[in-house]
């Protein structure tokens, strides 16, 4: 039953996007010989558009046209605009599966791209306080698509405020989508860092690893800043194990060590990022962590070793040694080679 009545509300969304469509087209040739939409249409549209099933038809019928002429969809779309502000005032209102259509049609419509509409931004600030996940994470997509800094800031803060939970992969990979000036961006989330948690600072963190290497610096003074938390120094030896950092070397040589009386984290993580910094020492390091107790720095410390191009022969004091936990492990990741 359910399959059936599905089926009917798709072909009942299909017709009611042609008649769409067919509006559309009219107030098109009107904007492109006048510059601007009838009165009547912005009505007409902020009457039919407040149903959730009206706003799919609508999106199928301007897809089709936005596909052939982006530049007038986007010019059509920008003459609607106090037809958006009061939908979003509505679909704040609805059901959070609703709701969280109206910012899914603004970004994927790039409606806001390269002009800070106020009315319209406050409102995308107002989803991400919404329960749904896919509400807050539509809505901070569309404000990725404004390309204004200072929003994209904001809007970091509000979800760092929050209880909600929001996967931090979920903020890496939308800051990466970011559609303004990168640099800008960039030197924004620096001056504010110290203004987020812990666990967002961690975010950012892993945004600047996945961006670029022209981060050492700040990432650099953060490791080896004795008051910084754990989380953030683990994320900072990550960074330098993808970015090759003369100037990180020692501090990663130290933490990778096995033998020293910290978390054994540092070294597992150190030990991974080693793998980018070949030398003697290195190798006498990572070596000497294949006889650790914790698996993950054994695990680490021999995928580090293989990176760098050892071969059996070269390790064969460990892969023919006594200890068979560091033979085992150094035998296995020789094999996958």
């Amino acid at each position: 039953v359910n399959a059936v009545m599905s089926r009917r509300r798709d072909k009942k969304i299909i017709r009611v996007s042609r008649g769409f469509e067919n509006r559309l087209l009219d107030e098109l040739k009107w904007l492109e010989e006048n510059g601007e939409v009838h009165d009547s249409h912005k009505k007409y549209m902020t009457r039919s558009l407040k149903r959730i099933g009206n706003m799919r038809a609508f999106d199928i019928a301007l897809e089709r046209e936005y596909t052939g002429d982006p530049e007038l969809i986007k010019k059509y779309l920008h003459s609607i605009d106090s037809v958006f502000v009061a939908l979003a005032i509505k679909y704040c209102r609805n059901d959070t599966i609703e709701a969280a259509y109206f910012p899914y049609i603004i970004r994927k419509y790039r409606i806001l791209a390269g002009r800070p509409f106020d009315a319209m931004i406050d409102m995308l600030y107002y989803f991400l306080h919404s329960p749904s996940i896919y509400c807050r994470e539509n809505a901070m997509q569309a404000i990725y698509t404004v390309g204004e800094c200072s929003c994209v800031i904001k809007a970091l803060k509000i979800i760092d405020s929050g209880d909600k939970f929001y996967h931090t992969k979920l903020l890496t990979d939308g800051l990466l989508k970011f559609e303004g000036n990168l640099q800008k961006l960039n030197a924004s989330l620096w001056s504010a860092f110290e203004e987020f948690s812990t666990k967002m600072k961690v975010t950012l963190l892993n945004y600047f690893r996945f961006s670029s290497g022209d981060h050492c610096e700040n990432v650099f003074r953060l490791m080896t800043d004795e008051a910084q938390n754990d989380e953030i120094k683990f994320s900072c030896i990550r960074y330098f194990g993808k970015y090759h950092w003369e100037a990180a070397y020692e501090y990663l040589l130290k933490a990778a060590d096995g033998r020293n009386d910290i978390r054994w984290e540092y070294s597992a993580i150190a030990s991974a990022a080693l793998g980018s910094y070949a030398s003697p020492k290195t190798i006498e390091v990572l070596k000497s962590n294949l006889h650790n107790r914790n698996w993950y720095i054994r695990f680490n410390s021999s995928q580090s070793l293989e990176r760098m191009g050892m071969t059996y022969l070269d390790l064969i004091d460990i892969a023919e040694g006594d200890d068979r936990y560091a033979a085992e492990i150094i035998r296995y990741r020789l094999d996958i080679r």
